[in-house]
């Protein structure tokens, strides 16, 4: 029954998408019987009446200047009822998180926002009280009760919000008071938003969407700006659903006329583009940096070993040898590339606090979304003084980069180690908190809107941390695997339409090798701006998504309005020869040989070209040319003129470089073609000893051995080769191998 209702309504939503309104009724009748709610039937006994009228009316020629206010209407009415019927079939038995809360909630007394605004307050005068006391127990046990009372209120007022049906005209004033109220702190606002969130990604609600908007504009910095993003995720869910709500379009569109929310916007969009790079940046450093690093520390620790057996106890000064150990390591660059994307703000630390996630403090869904506050009931023994610029709360309460979740990982942990170590810990990471504040100011001085980019960052990991970590996360519909369409989106294009934020975003997705996304806004930026920039990341766009022919339209394109551009012109020959067009693509790489003369990969790839169209004298001559430019590297050259020798049955040439290809590094292939040459000069013996050598380079495998050499079978005939000798030379290496 569960999944039925679950599968019925993600089939009436896309009925409702396509707006195949008739197939919507059959299927609500079907569900709503299960309700056995006449209140319900009526309703959707009522909508389809009015719908066969504005059909009739329609088709008729009847004129009706509110048909299409009626038609939104109706769509608006199923979406909701769609809502209403489901929900009510899942409250009764789905394991979901969400409407397990539905039940426990219905045993629960009623409590309104207006309730938990007033007891919040309270326990804020409370707290104000029980500063004036002298220091000492008394104070410390008050601070922590009131604190555990607050934490309790908080995280109950979180679930009822969540669970809420849709909102009355009465819950968004509550919400609205709770929101604009001076005496509440802002924790508990920044819960409520948060709440709100999750209640519209569960099930839209006008009036909440409406509250949500309202606290975008908030004076609070860490409100506004998770109200932003929250804003941001329910309008890519939403989109077709935001159009059927007047009220909701109109305080958008108010809320654009502000420059400063658009900033917000764009800033937090980008934000949202570089999380998708969250399970990237993690694997790179389980894989590669961390274990290069535990590598690199072994290393020296076995050096530190072995000075201090023979007895030097100087170590003063470094071993130069670690610092060449470490550049030819590349854990240099590695490192240098972390620092990079920690100071981009990109999730580095998720990795580091996955594991960090199983305190019992994380098993209350609120906690996922609180603020970090020194004051909470658990981590008061870590702030044992109420000077507010004391170590902890430098070191990890003003840290940039550490969202609250992890922030809140990183406190449990400390209380886990002795006070000595802890100390030491402490006092470490506040030296360099403070140098990273220092480079936060000095960022700050370059970028006024540092603080907000902060904030709305660390939400959205900790927004990532939930949907990824929560142990019910799969209750909850993950915005991490939204697209990111938002120049597809009626209700967030306009807010980012300008055509440098269009540049902008383009460019950030197109960094970031989002190349789907980074195309769409480029094909809208090409149609205002056009340029020749513009149509080669098009066409590199599109080129990375292996559409050759709409990649060569672009850089041709491009090379309409930018030619003489050696970039664009390598491009072009390179598909060109991708779509075996070997012609055409002589053609360009040799307009590239004249702007970039003497250029080894351009004269390798027009001998290629030439070997492709099986004009072997004028391939042969590149690669003379390529073989005399390139000096010491001049291997590049060999292998292609040991092969181009061998078609032409010039066996002679190719057997001198094939020669010298093997006194370097050769591969299986080398000794393969070496091998070839060999056998169409009748030189069978050395032939069967340079195919051994293949074969011991394929892993003693004489099978693969044979795979490779079939694909080599067309070519060795056409040059004269005796097919006959081929299953034989196979036996001679099987009896040989196994």
């Amino acid at each position: 029954m569960i999944e039925n209702t679950i599968s019925l309504k993600r089939k009436i939503y896309t009925f409702l998408s396509k707006r195949q309104l008739k197939d919507v009724f059959e299927l609500l009748h079907n569900l709503s019987v299960n309700t056995q709610d006449w209140l319900i039937l009526e309703k959707l006994n009522e909508l389809e009446m009015t719908y066969k009228y504005m059909l009739s009316y329609q088709f008729e020629g009847v004129a009706d200047p509110e048909r299409e206010k009626v038609y939104n209407n109706i769509l608006r009415s199923l979406f909701e009822l769609t809502d209403d019927i489901t929900n009510e079939l899942l409250s009764a038995d789905s394991p979901d998180y969400f409407y397990q809360r539905v039940r426990i909630n219905s045993l629960r007394q009623n409590i309104t926002i207006g309730d938990y605004r007033k007891q919040l307050i309270r326990y804020s005068e409370e707290l104000s009280l029980t500063d004036l006391l002298d220091s000492g127990i008394e104070k410390q046990t008050k601070k922590r009760d009131i604190a555990v009372k607050r934490e309790r209120t908080g995280a109950d007022m979180f679930q009822e919000v969540l669970v809420s049906k849709r909102s009355e005209a009465d819950d968004y004033e509550e919400l609205i008071r709770f929101i604009n109220d001076i005496e509440l702190p802002s924790r508990e606002k920044c819960l409520m938003v948060s709440a709100i969130t999750l209640s519209l990604i569960h099930r839209f609600d006008a009036r909440k969407a409406q509250a949500l908007m309202h606290a975008c504009r908030s004076d609070i910095l860490v409100v506004r700006q998770r109200a932003i993003v929250g804003l941001i995720v329910i309008l890519q869910i939403y989109d077709f659903r935001w159009q059927l709500y007047p009220e909701c379009v109109q305080q958008l569109e108010a809320m654009s006329e502000d420059e400063g929310f658009k900033k917000s916007v764009l800033s937090i969009i980008k934000q949202l583009i570089r999380s998708r790079e969250t399970e990237k940046i993690t694997k790179k450093l389980t894989e590669e940096i961390i274990p290069e690093m535990m590598r690199f520390s072994s290393m020296a620790k076995r050096k530190l070993n072995m000075e201090d057996i023979l007895g030097d106890n100087d170590f003063s000064e470094k071993n130069p040898e670690w610092k060449k150990e470490l550049e030819d390591s590349g854990l240099a660059n590695k490192l240098q590339e972390y620092s990079n994307l920690q100071m981009e703000g990109a999730d580095v630390f998720h990795s580091t606090f996955a594991n960090l996630k199983s305190f019992p403090f994380f098993n209350e869904i609120s906690n996922w979304f609180l603020p970090y506050d020194p004051a909470y009931s658990e981590l008061q023994s870590l702030n044992t003084n109420d000077d507010k610029d004391n170590m902890l709360y430098t070191a990890i309460l003003n840290s940039g980069h550490m969202c609250n979740s992890d922030k809140y990982s990183f406190s449990f942990s400390l209380l886990q180690i002795p006070s000595g170590q802890r100390e030491m810990m402490v006092t470490q990471f506040g030296a360099e908190s403070e140098e990273m504040k220092q480079l936060q100011k000095e960022a700050l001085s370059v970028n006024p809107n540092l603080d907000q980019e902060i904030v709305s960052n660390q939400y959205i990991q900790d927004l990532y941390r939930f949907f990824k970590l929560f142990s019910q996360r799969n209750s909850f519909k993950d915005i991490f695997t939204l697209k990111l369409n938002f120049y597809e989106s009626k209700s967030i294009a306009p807010l980012i339409s300008d055509i440098e934020d269009m540049k902008q975003i383009a460019a950030y997705c197109f960094d970031k090798n989002f190349f789907p996304e980074a195309l769409t806004i480029f094909n809208k930026i090409a149609v205002i701006d056009e340029n020749s920039d513009v149509w080669q990341r098009i066409g590199y766009c599109k080129q990375m998504q292996n559409d050759l022919h709409g990649a060569l339209d672009a850089y041709l394109h491009a090379d309409l309005l930018s030619p003489d551009n050696s970039w664009i012109l390598k491009r072009i020959a390179h598909i060109y020869r991708s779509l075996k067009q070997a012609d055409k693509a002589i053609e360009y790489y040799q307009k590239t040989a004249k702007l970039k003369n003497n250029d080894l990969s351009i004269e390798l790839n027009i001998g290629h070209c030439y070997l492709e169209l099986k004009e072997f004298d004028k391939a042969l001559n590149s690669y003379f040319k390529v073989e005399m430019l390139a000096e010491k590297n001049a291997i590049k050259a060999w292998r292609p003129i040991a092969w181009t020798a061998f078609l032409m049955k010039r066996f002679d040439l190719a057997q001198q470089y094939y020669t010298r290809i093997l006194a370097e590094k050769p591969n299986s292939h080398d000794y393969l073609n070496a091998g070839h040459t060999e056998l169409c000069q009748n030189n069978y013996k050395q032939a069967l000893n340079f195919y051994k050598q293949a074969v011991n380079l394929e892993d003693n495998s004489v099978d693969k051995f044979v795979e490779i050499f079939n694909e080599d079978v067309d070519m060795l005939l056409s040059v004269g080769a005796d097919k006959n000798l081929f299953p034989l030379i196979f036996d001679q290496l099987r009896y040989e191998f196994n």
